[in-house]
């Protein structure tokens, strides 16, 4: 067998028995159509899983590869086999091909020519193999309507009937949601991106012999070598800057212990210098915690501590029992030993909001910020272009030494606050349901009395939650920006990141991002410069003390009557609104304390109608608005879009909801043992739902937006 490098390789040569060539190389969209290619799903492949992060992730970096108008856009890599039949297998690479039909499918009314992508003969170009039901789907979706509401999902009760076309109905939905959401956007073109789809996306492919044994092909794939990633290159390549060996040492550790994302720092440091809790907190006292409790990790020096443990032997968990076991003196229970050593940390398992490459672009925004006045190229949080970003500081600049150095310092610094001050994905043990939250770090002493009467002195630590109300505040802000922004990018970490520098306390912390939202969200974006976030982010660092100047006026957009062309975003905010006035609205609309103290913020992307907008039959007896009401309606919208009377939700509820008349959709809305919408909630506090309603539930909110708005200008 030999391999043969060749991007024009005739694919009717290579689906012949009798090839032996490895071939490789790589294919457009509309080369696909071109070379007459069909793709089978051989009966091995798990069927399709993605979900939201991971469509979502790919139809953002689509976009903006569009919008930077790439010439050629690599997708990333598929591989391709002969089966006997002389037709292509798909054996990897399935999950994000099949998102990109099912992406192609959607778009194909903004370009017609995409229906030959998706579609040879009448029949999807992406066959199931055995998976009769998915195959129905892909061709005829309308077949399904006895199991599917006119959006596309799926009916109460017919799961168990089509259990494998789930996943493909619910990824169409987020597909038409977010692509729904592009258009929001006036600048977004979706005959432009139709295009670019068909014309510039780019996979790699790599094709394997009819006779190869798939079995050890998958093999080798799950056990070859991972790849340098990106990271691992830069810190190598900024690294050969310092000369010291013990300073390579020091700053290459830290770099290692910022890297892993997924745990604390605190625990990352511990175990990657090999060092024990006593060691790290030597100098613990009450001057290190804050008036809650809780430690201030910033108050260590890193660099004297990391100098010390190169200087000493390190001991690790195993050597320290010995010598445990070797002093007679200590009291040492066997049973125990393993529980003290497990018991000395504790944390929930956790999961970061951002990639460590993220992380290290928004550090090299925050560098950028404070280091250069001349900016010609403003740093975008790219983790795939990762290296090329660090090309965009002035040349040369991370050749020397101290300049290396300071950005690593300015990581490790960074990412101390932002484990302190940042919200997380938090889970707890045993359970697979995620919420964000800020976990604060709590250090203890406790101490071991010896036979002899001496006193060890122990030092434990834990992450645990802030209870504090301005912390519950600042971690729904968070978690709306988050959900409100593009999840790959979170340009809002720059200047908040660039803030915990010179700042801790929660209530100042809140107070600018609450103004720094504010600002992104009012600002006038008439300039070509603070035309996209990356930029508008980066601007707002040194425009802190314009903020106030450029909000507009609450009423006249809240009754532009724009129905589900309303950004999400709005809604977002007016759940960190209505959620930060929660106390007033409890007793003024009579609402669950309880359920309302344990909201918490999560995706949605779906606008709906409450009162809805297309009344089945039975229930046209259900008046929205009187006669006298529709002759004195004298807006140019349709007053079923009407602010008031709309509510962002998950794909999941929007599916329950569909066409049902209001009691019936406050019916399940009350059964639900927790609220997943605060406007929704003040809605459904009403018996009944009507024009009248609707107009003074919007006169609240704009009250609520309004007086918000004023609170923290006035400050």
């Amino acid at each position: 067998m030999h391999t043969l490098i060749d991007k024009e390789t005739d694919f009717e040569k290579l689906v012949d028995p009798k090839n032996i060539s490895i071939a490789s190389g790589s294919i457009s969209l509309l080369e696909v159509i071109e070379k007459n290619i069909t793709l089978n799903i051989p009966i091995y492949q798990r069927l399709y899983v993605w979900k939201q992060p991971q469509i979502v992730t790919l139809l953002e970096d689509l976009k903006n590869a569009f919008e930077k108008e790439n010439e050629r856009y690599f997708l990333g890599g598929v591989m391709l086999s002969a089966n006997k039949e002389g037709n292509i297998d798909l054996i990897d690479g399935q999950q994000r091909f099949t998102t990109l039909w099912l992406l192609c499918d959607c778009l194909v009314s903004f370009n017609p020519s995409l229906k030959d992508f998706t579609h040879k003969d009448e029949r999807p170009r992406i066959y199931f193999s055995i998976r009769e039901k998915a195959q129905e789907y892909l061709q005829d979706i309308d077949s399904f309507s006895e199991y599917l509401n006119h959006r596309g999902e799926v009916l109460k009760g017919a799961a168990t009937e089509i259990n494998e076309i789930i996943p493909l109905a619910k990824a169409r939905i987020l597909i038409k949601q977010q692509l729904k959401s592009f258009r929001k956007d006036g600048n977004f073109d979706p005959i432009g991106f139709s295009d670019f789809i068909l014309k510039k996306i780019v996979l790699t492919t790599t094709f394997m012999p009819a006779e190869s044994d798939m079995n050890r092909v998958f093999e080798a794939m799950n056990n070859r070598g991972k790849q340098l990633l990106h990271h691992e290159l830069l810190k190598s390549k900024l690294l050969k800057s310092l000369t010291n060996k013990s300073e390579k040492t020091i700053y290459s550790t830290i770099w290692d212990a910022c890297s892993q994302m997924d745990s604390y720092i605190e625990k990352n440091i511990k175990e990657v210098a090999g060092l024990t809790w006593k060691k790290i907190f030597l100098q613990f006292d009450d001057s290190n915690n804050f008036s809650s409790g809780t430690y201030d990790l910033s108050t260590i020096d890193i660099f004297e501590l990391l100098n010390d443990a190169l200087s000493t032997e390190n001991l690790t968990k195993k050597s320290l029992i010995r010598l445990l076991e070797e002093d007679d003196d200590v009291e040492i229970n066997d049973d125990n030993k393993d529980i003290v050593e497990e018991n000395d940390y504790s944390s929930k398992s956790v999961r970061s909001i951002i990639s460590f490459p993220s992380f290290l672009l928004h550090t090299l925004r925050v560098y950028q910020a404070q280091n250069f006045s001349d900016i010609d190229t403003i740093i975008e949080v790219n983790d795939k272009r990762l290296l090329q970003q660090f090309d965009f500081i002035e040349d040369n600049h991370f050749d020397d030494g101290a300049n290396v150095k300071a950005f690593i310092e300015l990581l490790w610094n960074l990412r101390v606050r932002f484990d302190r001050n940042v919200i997380k994905w938090i889970s707890e043990s045993g359970s697979k349901d995620e919420y964000h939250s800020i976990e604060y770090l709590q250090v203890s002493k406790s101490t071991v009395k010896n036979k002899n009467g001496t006193i060890n002195e122990n030092i434990s630590a834990q992450r645990a939650k802030d209870n504090n109300e301005t912390v519950a505040d600042l971690m729904t802000l968070q978690g709306m920006l988050y959900h409100s922004q593009e999840l790959t990018t979170q340009y809002w970490l720059t200047p908040f990141l660039l803030y915990l520098l010179g700042e801790n306390l929660p209530e100042t912390l809140l107070l600018k991002l609450e103004k720094l939202d504010n600002h992104l969200f009012f600002k006038e974006k008439h300039s070509e410069e603070d035309k996209l976030l990356k930029d508008r982010t980066f601007n707002a660092i040194f425009k802190e003390n314009e903020f106030d100047n450029h909000l507009k006026n609450a009423e006249e957009y809240f009754n532009k009557g724009w129905g589900v062309d309303y950004p999400n975003y709005i809604f977002y905010k007016l759940e960190y609104i209505l959620w930060k006035n929660r106390n007033n609205l409890i007793r003024d609309f009579k609402l669950d304390q309880e359920k309302w103290d344990n909201y918490r913020l999560t995706a949605k992307s779906s606008v709906e109608h409450i009162f809805p907008r297309n009344t089945k039959e039975e229930n046209l007896h259900i008046l929205y608005m009187s006669e006298e009401e529709k002759e004195n309606f004298d807006k140019e919208y349709n007053p079923l879009d009407d602010f008031g009377n709309l509510v962002l939700l998950s794909p999941g509820m929007n599916s329950e909801y569909s066409n049902k008349p209001y009691k019936e959709k406050k019916g399940q809305f009350d059964s639900k043992s927790h609220i997943d919408s605060l406007k929704s909630s003040v809605i459904f506090s009403h018996s009944d739902w009507n024009w009248q309603l609707v107009n003074e539930h919007k006169e609240r909110m704009i009250e609520e937006v309004k007086n918000y708005l004023i609170q923290i200008t006035s400050v």
